[in-house]
């Protein structure tokens, strides 16, 4: 057995037995997510979401040990009441901002259900959806997929998550990065790696004094966004996207944090570990159904 590295994927030869897989929590796809084991420590699971898709090119979702513990400082203080040995990360390296001006349209099938069926549902112009889209960039690929762009606040490209809709506005399954393709074609360096930001983080900026209201969706703050724009709407990406590492951007805000219900006590516990943020985690979703979210309600979803 290999004991060079503390971490190591589950498997059959590290373990004896097979590993469990289980749904990745990016892409949502079945039996094909395996997690890191601490061998150190009994084979012990770092935690749900720390792990690798089997889908590597469709998907390409690995999440590993070091940077869950970068991200939750506190996790790795709890399991071995120390701080955490420090590690070497490959450096930040932003997208080419060119990729983001190059995508920006709204030819996709996400567009066509936003300005069509939302727009008449929620009494919505063409000029409300248009200012929204401009504001968070949305790019579109060659397939009509849609493009959540991650930018911070100094304006630098941490990557963009491709997703697939039908035409009634729920997702067709396929989830990714824009970072892969650029990597198999040799436009990013095969060593480069994802660091995530906020969805919509480079708005903070350029509206200052508002209040921040943060979900888990995209497609649930663009909609947001529209209806209220007094605030600005963040999105996490994710249930598992909420780390200290992206909420360190909103220092000195205000922010409204609405998680899907089911996952109030999960958001609530990690807002603890924040500094210097005047926030309120909402619970008014909770009394509906596991992963409700504010545009299911207003969309009458449920």
């Amino acid at each position: 057995m290999n004991t060079d590295f503390r971490y190591q994927l589950e498997s059959k030869k590290l373990t004896g037995h097979q590993p469990r897989k289980l749904t990745c929590p990016h892409c949502g796809k079945k039996k094909c997510f395996v997690r890191y084991v601490d061998i150190q420590n009994s084979f012990r699971y770092v935690a749900d979401n720390v792990g690798k898709c089997d889908h590597q090119h469709s998907c390409g979702y690995h999440y590993k040990p070091s940077e869950y513990y970068r991200d939750n400082q506190w996790a790795h203080k709890q399991e071995t009441g120390r701080h955490c040995t420090p590690v070497t990360l490959p450096p930040f390296q932003p997208i080419p901002g060119e990729y983001v001006s190059r995508s920006h349209s709204t030819n996709s099938v996400f567009w066509h259900w936003l300005s069509n069926d939302v727009a008449k549902q929620l009494g919505l112009s063409s000029e409300q959806l248009l200012r929204i889209y401009e504001d968070y960039l949305i790019g579109a690929t060659r397939r009509g997929n849609v493009i959540f762009w991650q930018i911070d606040q100094r304006g630098q490209v941490h990557g963009g998550h491709i997703m697939q809709y039908r035409i009634d506005g729920h997702r067709d399954g396929f989830q990714g990065w824009t970072h892969i393709p650029l990597m198999r074609v040799g436009l990013l360096p095969p060593d480069w790696q994802l660091y995530q930001c906020l969805f919509g983080e480079h708005l903070l900026s350029k509206y200052s004094d508002a209040h921040v209201c943060l979900v888990e969706s995209e497609k649930t703050a663009l909609i947001m966004a529209a209806c209220h724009p007094e605030h600005i709407w963040l999105a996490t990406a994710g249930s598992g996207g909420l780390s200290l590492e992206k909420m360190d951007c909103l220092r000195g805000r205000r922010v409204t944090l609405f998680p899907d219900s089911g996952c109030y006590d999960k958001w609530n516990e990690q807002m603890k570990l924040t500094q210097g943020i005047d926030y309120n985690v909402s619970k008014s979703l909770e009394e509906y159904p596991p992963n409700t979210d504010l545009c299911d309600l207003l969309l009458g979803e449920i």
